[in-house]
């Protein structure tokens, strides 16, 4: 029987490596799983086959939507290598891009528990963690006016008798915390995220809070008795985005009058006003449009009379509290809504035209959009302004080609709903160009990419020196501006390879060719397995708008590459370094962490007189919460914190408080081969003076040694990141310590 064993045993391990050699993923597999049952002690010689084999057999699965399959095979695999990083942190990665980011959280727990060093576990939990819990809950959390605020308001309206209280979309319980011990008689508290619900349920556990009913619902699935047992007499809720409309509070409080509020019941907040204003800014022009007036920058390229705006039909939302901004009209109401009226709030239900305004530009410029912020009243007297300060909404932004205006021009500002977001828009009979445009909507990524003029430049020099030899060019990056150009420099360059499948940006790109009368052809490729002959130059272009390179998986992009490169080709851009500089940030750890003090109560109590009182200090947003020790002490942090990052990516730094402590220091060389541990030292600090909280990181991009560029600069074609340090870095200069950063190198992926 052994023998009959063996012999299969040998067969099937055969068969499973032809298989693998034809590129047969799943027959592959299926024989490697028959070995690895059969003989328990040939596991460990046949690991990293297995290993590969089952990742690729997995990604075809997935591109086939059989997802299903794809957990199958890896639950079963796992069984066998219950502790091997790599199976365990791709089935993650399957389930992340699944939307299933709780449950590959414990698959990314188990890989970095079996190797605390593989790199690409660590980066997908991050991703993880984001996923599970945004973002926008750290700083909401952190914003301690707005959280005064809202404690104001509810302590307000429980003193007047409005004691039974739905929180809806209850997040981590913090209103309902204040509710509690505002003395409301009942509190039922619903929200919809199984994170955030399972959050909620230990921050009242742990704050004593047993008397608030936790329903993991949305508010618009409860039911009257089966959830609460009648309706309410006050209701709140916190679902603004920074275009007011966005988290779909109008079909919410729409549902909630219809049958969760009593008809003398209460919404806090009770209404709320929303404020346009067309504005010059460079920065949102580099961001979000592009205009070729002075192309110079593209070398031997023009782009007349072509405009590319973003594909994006709604807004973007940016933090421009540190970024030039100038009004070239004057800030105006352009919607209210009366969130305790159900017939007003009905009509923003509604898609359509909800507004029209008309103002004037205040002096010549240049229009690039407009942005929205609002206010919002909790009550009568207490406003939270999400334009003012630090306050955790950032501006909607709607971007638009830029106009030349002069003083006293008159525009048309226009407010509507589109499929339940804001939409604004402008028109004025004088700002139209004089030659007509060709208007492109194109992604974002391309978008910055073209309006990144140092780079650009950089990439127009490298094609500008390609040699008379080179006949053939494949260009990765956002739009192919290398390729371009070196084929119009270099008559002998006949083909331009470049992958798409964006329909518009294939257009543009025509257009510009045609224009330019460059000869030759475009091959436009679904799949770069589809060049059918060498290459002679190839540009890769492998980053992330976020801030990263991009993650090949398994296979070495210069590999894959270079097997299209014909004997005197070669591969741009030469070199990639990694760059760091430490500096100190106010507002860098609000963004991955909260803090127990930033969600305490206002000490004061609030009574009939007290609600009343019409003071500056009482009742505005901007007066600084003050504490006692007769405020409960609200216990919050250690459970959202459970999803905090260290690493903040997609980050202009420009745009956030911070001072520089350190020199720039250059951290590694990037190489996709390696897997290494980097030691970089940057000294002792005065510890007298402000201290070290985070690490800004970005790339120095080398294409010849007198053609550099680098990424951290405001008109970057991608963000950068930064690392925020734990507070041992604190503690450690404090004791005369070096601080030496530690940078752990898994091919493309770090660590610090």
């Amino acid at each position: 029987m052994q023998a009959e064993v063996k012999a299969i045993v040998e067969q099937s391990l055969k068969k499973a490596r032809e298989h693998d050699s034809r590129r047969n993923a799943g027959q592959a597999y299926a024989y490697y799983t028959a070995v690895v049952e059969l003989s328990p002690e040939n596991r460990s010689k046949v690991e990293k086959e297995f290993t590969d084999v089952l990742c690729e057999w997995g990604l075809q699965l997935e591109q086939n939507n059989r997802i299903r399959d794809v957990i199958k095979c890896y639950e079963h695999s796992l069984e066998h290598y219950p502790k091997n990083p790599r199976m365990l942190n791709n089935f993650a990665a399957h389930l992340l891009r699944n939307a299933e980011p709780i449950k590959a959280i414990q698959y990314l727990k188990r890989a970095l528990e079996a190797d605390p060093s593989f790199l690409p576990a660590e980066r997908n939990l991050q991703n993880a963690f984001s996923m599970a819990v945004d973002r926008w809950h750290f700083p909401m959390l952190n914003d301690r006016h707005r959280n005064h605020a809202f404690d104001k308001a509810i302590r307000k309206k429980i003193a007047l008798g409005y004691d039974s209280v739905l929180d809806i979309g209850t997040g981590t319980g913090l209103l309902s915390l204040y509710a509690r011990d505002a003395g409301a008689a009942e509190i039922y508290a619903c929200e919809s995220s199984p994170v955030m619900s399972e959050i909620a349920g230990k921050v009242f556990a742990k704050n004593n809070a047993d008397e608030i009913k936790l329903i993991p619902k949305m508010s618009t699935d409860l039911k009257i008795p089966e959830d609460i047992p009648h309706r309410v007499q006050l209701v709140i809720t916190e679902t603004f985005d920074a275009g007011l409309f966005g988290e779909f509070v109008v079909p919410t409080l729409i549902d909630a009058h219809k049958r969760l509020l009593s008809d003398s019941g209460v919404v806090i907040p009770s209404n709320a006003t929303l404020y346009v204003a067309a504005i010059e800014c460079e920065y949102i022009r580099f961001r979000s449009s592009v205009k070729f007036q002075k192309p110079n920058h593209f070398g031997p390229l023009n782009f007349e009379n072509i405009s590319v705006l973003p594909d994006e039909p709604y807004y973007d939302t940016e933090n421009l509290q540190n970024v030039k901004i100038c009004h070239i009209t004057e800030p105006r109401g352009i919607l209210d809504v009366n969130f305790n009226d159900s017939t007003e709030i009905l009509s923003f239900s509604v898609d359509g035209l909800k507004n029209r305004i008309t103002t004037e530009c205040r002096y010549d410029g240049t229009i690039d959009g407009l942005v929205a912020w609002f206010k919002l009243h909790l009550d009568e007297e207490i406003t939270i302004d999400s334009s003012q300060g630090k306050s955790c909404w950032q501006l909607a932004v709607f971007p638009s080609i830029p106009r030349y205006c002069q003083k006293g021009d008159k525009i048309s500002i226009s407010a509507e709903m589109s499929a339940g977001k804001l939409k604004c828009s402008y028109s004025s009979n004088k700002l139209v160009n004089k030659v007509e445009e060709c208007v492109f909507h194109l992604p974002k990524e391309v978008i910055t990419f073209l309006n990144d003029r140092e780079y650009i430049s950089s990439l127009t020099q490298a094609a500008s020196i390609a040699n008379e030899e080179i006949e053939s060019v494949l260009d990765t990056s956002p739009f192919p501006i290398f390729g371009l150009a070196l084929m119009k420099s270099n008559p002998n360059c006949r083909v331009l390879y470049y992958q798409s499948e964006d329909l518009m940006l294939c257009s543009f790109i025509e257009k510009v060719f045609d224009d330019n009368e460059i000869k030759g052809e475009i091959r436009f490729l679904n799949d770069f397995c589809e060049i059918d002959a060498v290459v002679d130059r190839i540009f890769v272009h492998n980053f992330d708008i976020n801030g990263e390179l991009t993650d090949w998986g398994q296979e070495s992009y210069h590999d894959f590459f270079s097997c299209f490169l014909s004997p005197r080709g070669s591969l741009l851009p030469g070199k990639i370094h990694l760059m760091g500089q430490l500096v100190f940030s106010e507002d860098l750890p609000k963004m991955i962490s909260v803090k127990n003090s930033n969600v305490q109560r206002f000490c004061s109590s609030v009574s009939t007189s007290d609600s009343e009182k019409t003071s500056d200090e009482e009742n505005s947003y901007e007066s600084t919460p003050t504490f006692s020790d007769k405020s409960p002490s609200y216990k919050l942090a250690e459970f959202i914190n459970e999803y905090k990052i260290n690493q903040v990516f997609d980050l202009n730094s420009s745009l956030y408080q911070h001072e520089a402590i350190s020199e720039v220091k250059t951290l590694m060389e990037m190489d996709e081969t390696q897997i290494k541990e980097h030691l970089i030292t940057f000294g002792k600090f005065d510890k007298s003076k402000k201290l070290p909280n985070a690490l800004i990181v970005w790339y120095k991009i080398q294409f010849s040694e007198n053609n550099v560029c680098e990424t951290r600069r405001n008109d970057s074609f991608m963000n950068h990141m930064a690392v925020v340090l734990p507070d041992e870095i604190k503690k450690s200069i404090q004791r005369d310590g070096e601080v030496k950063i530690k940078i752990l190198q898994f091919y493309l992926n770090f660590t610090i």
